[in-house]
């Protein structure tokens, strides 16, 4: 069980979530506010107010680290003994979780830990496919309708930079996982992870990303 994965998916939501057009993130400044207001309006007692405050700001900080950690943790770990598999075939699509930058009708959004499924064209090219489905947090909060849809990662073997094999610390269980720094076709750098319900499927992909940069192996 892992209670920083826990934190860090919980602060990924309350990012996420709006509540109006608010993130859910801002919710805690939003109370903070509100205590020192009914402390002045003698609804509230000055101890009581100044608690509500110190634990607001704890959680703004919380919400803060998480951010500059990007929500998740990658941990680099030695690889076990290859298991016997089947390669992937083009276009064979491997479903998983996806972090990293997704881009769709000229959009760009950081997105953590989303269904996902891993294909390679006949082309060679890679292309991770997210979905964002329509749901509520809390019953009252919602993740913004503008992106609701499938979101596309696609980059060429020639633009991988860097494999690394390991696990993944999102939620309360780890997953293993794969984290990929490559090269965009734009400019500058991507980092992009990849986190599977086992390691047998996590080795299929690495192999086929493998397949075209043995010097990555």
């Amino acid at each position: 069980m892992s209670i920083v994965g826990l934190a860090l998916k919980l602060s990924y939501l309350m990012s996420r979530y709006r509540l109006g057009f608010l993130p859910l993130s801002y919710l805690p400044a939003a109370l903070a506010l509100a205590s020192v207001v009914a402390a002045r309006a003698g609804l509230l007692g000055v101890g009581h107010a100044l608690l509500a405050v110190a634990l607001c700001i704890i959680l703004t900080s919380i919400l803060l680290l998480a951010r500059r950690q990007g929500y998740i943790v990658f941990r680099q770990r030695e690889e076990g003994a290859t298991p016997d598999f089947t390669p992937l075939v083009p276009d064979e699509k491997v479903l998983l979780r996806a972090t990293g930058h997704f881009e769709v009708s000229g959009m760009r959004r950081y997105f953590v830990e989303i269904i996902a499924a891993f294909s390679t064209l006949e082309t060679r090219e890679h292309v991770v496919m997210g979905w964002i489905p329509p749901s509520r947090f809390l019953l009252l909060a919602s993740w913004p309708k503008a992106e609701v849809g499938m979101w596309y990662i696609f980059f060429k073997p020639e633009a991988i930079r860097e494999i690394a094999v390991g696990e993944v610390h999102f939620g309360l269980r780890a997953r293993p996982a794969i984290r990929i720094n490559y090269r965009r076709d734009k400019g500058g750098e991507g980092t992009l992870y990849l986190s599977f319900d086992d390691p047998l499927q996590r080795q299929r992909v690495l192999e086929d990303l493998r397949r075209d940069a043995p010097y990555l192996a």
